[in-house]
């Protein structure tokens, strides 16, 4: 094959890698750009192929121009990191319509290296890693193939082996080299979702159950007695402004609370999230570094990340007998000239009981004996009075338009309510004991207030759909067809086919131990790692041992570069080359008759078995035929013969 067909059937292969990339990332880049990116990669196949004629200078700077234009439109400097990747991908992708020599395709294949691992900012799953892996090897043997003009199936192979002799010692340097903070980070890619939001319109909330993706994990200890239904507390929302839940500034103060410990730790690892709230239990306080905690004992990180974050949590109960004059009044008010009939329901419910719990029984009574029904797909609600239309009108939705309404009535009422979104449920992988919560199980439900007592969870949503409360969305069999349609295409809702499942959960078992193994090996695990295998010498041992692998492993590969090369020669050749050390002169710069004269002059006892040596090497060497076993067999007595006889004189 010629350089320059190698040249092209390597770009071309670049150019589908592209167009595969482009669809995994239209969601983070957005549509407009990685259509952009299809059509340039299209158009560099179809000139590849002799569809097209290969553009000119002018078009593929105004080609470039437009690339420009499109990144700014659509993502802008408020997304720095997927502006960036959006520039790397589309000058990679406009830099191979001009590939037509080595030099170029060079250049190509070296950026490759800098993009295709940018596609890890986005998901860092085991998938991901696999994909990014696959990529840079490809783009290794594309960069052999058309540097060294060999296949690229050759090339691709050696690159294999290389990565394949090269990953152990990764891995040995990976757990003892000791981890440094970055001098510098970039930024966290924003394309991370999450069923949760700070301010929450209880009848915009339908969207969730479209993401089957995962939110978290938890690993509960058995002795912690912990009892399905599992309420994952995330945000609170204590501020009503007739049509949002919103977080008041008390998000940001500090817990000063006295609490108590009600069990021991467990364990969550958090997906990346467009939020800084992370998840427990019901209550709970952070045993984890670098977690915090504010004023109702909600856990939040500093900052967003774009990798899995592990921690632990201990549970807890607060303190919340008395209630600050303030408090009270924030949970209590409602805005003027909203929901009159609601008003006016829970204002005459008011007036017949005589405590909180009379009250609720009232409100229990009222949504069990109306035409009340759970559906996934809600009626939109767009008049002013959304909680009356809800409550006299449609009656149809789940738990933000039920959440929202009850917190409302109980407000009205005088009772001090907030609104509460997180998750509910959790699927359990009894092989490695550990629940699995997904977006479509976000939930949102009501804490009320009792004095003396303190805040107390009410979930109005169990009241119309009890079976909600038994797990997982994904376990509510009434609305099974209904729950699988909102997923759209996902291994999800093709889970009731035995196989789908099998490869679902089989997929979902690798990326728990990827998540907790491999990207949260933190400086922590890898103390514990160090000073479990090292013991009280883990300060200077890891050090060493990292040097002597270094050496052990350059020596071998030494070694068998040497292996090799001799292992490539005939065998006739190998036997040959016995004998060259046995000659004064240097022995590179004779034939193999002068050779063989040389040692017959040196050694004249060997003469005899120096002619017979070498008229077999002559057969085998210059010969169509080639020497038989037992010819072989006797050039390699010869050579013994000959050297024991030049040892011996």
């Amino acid at each position: 094959m010629s350089v320059k067909e190698l040249v092209r059937q390597n770009t071309l292969i670049s150019s589908f890698v592209y167009c595969g990339l482009s669809l995994l990332l239209f969601q983070s880049l957005g549509y407009v750009f990685c259509v952009s990116i299809l059509l340039i990669c299209i158009f560099k196949i179809s000139t590849s192929v002799g569809a097209v004629k290969y553009p000119s200078k002018l078009v593929i700077n105004l080609l470039a121009m437009t690339v420009i234009v499109v990144v700014f439109l659509s993502l802008g400097f408020s997304q720095a990191i997927e502006m960036f990747v959006a520039m790397l991908f589309g000058a990679c992708s406009l830099k191979m319509l001009s590939v037509s020599s080595v030099k170029q395709a060079q250049s190509v294949y070296i950026l490759n290296f800098f993009t295709y691992p940018c596609f890890y900012l986005f998901s860092q799953n085991i998938l991901s890693f696999l994909l990014v892996a696959a990529l840079l090897l490809l783009n290794l043997g594309q960069l052999f193939s058309v540097t060294h003009h060999v296949p690229l199936k050759a090339s691709i192979n050696s690159s294999v082996r290389k990565f394949v002799f090269s990953l152990p010692l990764a891995v040995v340097m990976v757990a003892l080299v000791p981890k440094l903070p970055p001098f510098w980070q970039l930024p966290s890619a924003k394309t991370a979702s999450t069923g949760l939001s700070e301010d929450v319109d209880p009848f915009q909330i339908s969207e969730l159950s479209r993401s089957s993706e995962l939110a978290f994990r938890a690993l509960l200890p058995e002795s912690n007695g912990f009892e399905p239904p599992f309420y994952w507390r995330a945000i609170i929302h204590d501020r009503f402004d007739g049509k949002k839940w919103a977080m008041s500034d008390l998000q940001n103060r500090f817990l000063s609370k006295t609490y108590e410990p009600t069990a021991s730790n467990y364990t969550v690892i958090a997906n990346p999230s467009n939020t800084r709230w992370l998840y427990t239990l019901d209550e709970g306080i952070p045993a984890s570094k670098g977690i915090r905690v504010n004023y109702f004992g909600m856990v939040y990180q500093r900052h967003l990340t774009n990798k899995p974050m592990q921690y632990e949590v201990s549970p807890v109960k607060l303190d919340d007998a008395r209630m600050p004059r303030w408090e009270y009044n924030l949970n209590t008010h409602l805005p003027n000239d909203i929901n009159p009939r609601a008003i006016t329901l829970a204002k005459e419910w008011d007036a017949q009981t005589s405590s909180t719990q009379a009250f609720i029984a009232k409100m229990e009574s009222f949504f069990t004996t109306q035409d009340f029904e759970y559906s996934l797909t809600p009626p939109s609600i767009n008049s002013k009075d959304t909680i009356d239309e809800f409550l006299f009108g449609s009656q149809v939705g789940f738990c933000g338009h039920y959440a929202s309404s009850a917190a409302f009535l109980m407000r009205t009422a005088g009772i001090p309510t907030r609104l509460v979104s997180g998750y509910l449920g959790g699927q359990l992988n009894e092989e490695s004991n550990y629940y699995a919560v997904y977006q479509y199980d976000a939930h949102a439900w009501v804490e009320y207030y009792v004095p003396q007592v303190g805040w107390q969870r009410l979930d109005p949503t169990a009241w119309v759909s009890p079976q909600r409360m038994l797990g997982s969305l994904a376990d509510l069999r009434d609305l099974e067809n209904e729950f699988k349609d909102n997923l759209g295409l996902s291994l999800q809702a093709f889970s009731s086919i035995a196989a789908v499942n099998w490869l679902r959960l089989q997929l979902e078992q690798l990326d728990f131990h990827w998540t907790r193994w491999v990207l949260n090996f933190d400086d922590k695990k890898q103390s514990s790692l160090i000073e479990m295998l090292f013991g009280h010498k883990h300060k200077f041992l890891p050090a060493l041992s990292v040097i002597l692998m270094l050496i052990v492993a350059f020596g071998c590969w030494f070694i068998y570069l040497n292996l090799r090369t001799r292992l490539n020669d005939p065998k006739e050749v190998r036997i040959y080359k016995k004998l060259m050390v046995l000659s004064d002169e240097k022995s590179d710069k004779l034939t193999p008759k002068q050779l063989c004269e040389n040692l017959k002059v040196k050694w004249p006892n060997a003469s005899k078995e120096l002619d017979e040596f070498y008229s077999l090497f002559e057969i085998a060497r210059f010969n169509v035929r080639p020497l038989s076993a037992k010819q072989y067999r006797r050039l390699s007595q010869l050579n013994k013969q000959i050297i024991k006889k030049a040892k011996i004189q």
